[in-house]
């Protein structure tokens, strides 16, 4: 029996993020940020079904699901919170509904305290349900995405790999048909920043795409093109709309520089040591700390400071 309480203490209880997304986040949301009722609950619903889902892929799966986001995450709280599970959090609750909350101005410094609270329940949740797999069927938006973007995931695999012991590490691209720049229904118009008429105002889970990200695949259409970026979630908090954007500056020879990542056709680079906070408002601020960079990645970081600082 005392070997039975001890197991009762112990072993995760993947109720801690029910009861997280159910009522205290929504409390929280409500009470202390000013959140819609009907929002707050909404949003603790997306997360928890998210939290499902990512629960329900591979384990290998997740890791690339996080890599995107791991440089972005690395001195969130809980500071003794490992970074694989910082990530997840992310990938999870910060990318959830809970944009939406953000991007209309509902919760703005609430966002970080929601998302550092959720690292005890998510971490028990998964957990949970390594130990005890549920069969779910509900909605998943990680589900299918290797297969519609080969490249995308062989990149964000590369990195997973590449994390160890940073520098670099070989990518060979699956050939794939090229995907064509969205039409129709997947573009959007957002009004231009007040604070800056060259930024655009747009969530960054809207699964469309504004005129700042289309002028950035129609340049990557011309070859040669490095494209850099504070992080790669300023293209977007949606996974399936990074992964296609991965997709086809990938399909089109382009080279992705962030502040801790270099990614080519050929290859992927990881910045050693410890990572540098990226810059959303300056992306050349952190790709200039050439510390921990090495080989081409720290000669094209220093070619590209260069190219910005330059009249």
């Amino acid at each position: 029996m005392s070997n039975g309480r001890v197991e009762e203490m112990t072993s995760p209880n993947p109720n801690h993020m029910i009861e997280y997304c159910g009522d205290v986040l929504p409390h929280m949301l409500t009470t202390a940020c000013g959140v819609d009722p009907d929002l707050a609950l909404r949003i603790g619903q997306d997360i928890l079904q998210r939290a499902e889902a990512l629960a329900s892929m591979p384990t290998r799966d997740q890791d690339v699901l996080i890599a995107p986001f791991v440089e972005e995450v690395f001195d969130h709280k809980p500071l003794d919170t490992s970074l694989d599970l910082k990530a997840k959090v992310t990938l999870v609750v910060r990318n959830s509904l809970l944009e939406q909350a953000h991007h209309i101005g509902q919760l703005t410094s609430g966002i970080i305290p929601a998302t550092e609270y959720a690292a005890g329940p998510l971490s028990h949740f998964l957990a949970a349900r390594r130990r005890n797999p549920v069969d779910y069927r509900g909605p998943n938006p990680f589900t299918a995405l290797a297969a519609r973007y080969p490249r995308a995931w062989a990149c964000l695999d590369a990195l997973t790999v590449a994390f160890a012991d940073g520098g670099r590490q070989p990518l060979r691209l699956p050939i794939a048909s090229i995907p064509g720049l969205p039409t129709g229904d997947e573009l959007a118009t957002a009004a231009p920043a007040t604070h800056d008429e060259t930024a655009m105002v747009f969530s960054a889970i809207d699964p469309r795409f504004d005129q700042h990200l289309m002028n950035l695949l129609g340049k990557a259409t011309g070859g040669d093109f490095v494209a850099c970026t504070s992080a790669l979630s300023r293209y977007s908090r949606n996974s399936q709309k990074l992964h296609y954007t991965l997709e086809f500056l990938l399909a089109h020879h382009a080279t992705i520089l962030t502040t801790n990542y270099l990614i080519r056709p050929n290859d992927v680079w990881v910045r050693r040591g410890t990572l540098v906070k990226p810059n959303s408002s300056n992306p050349t601020a952190g790709i200039a700390q050439t510390r921990g960079l090495t080989g081409t990645h720290r000669k094209l970081a220093q070619t590209i400071t260069v190219y910005h600082l330059t009249p």
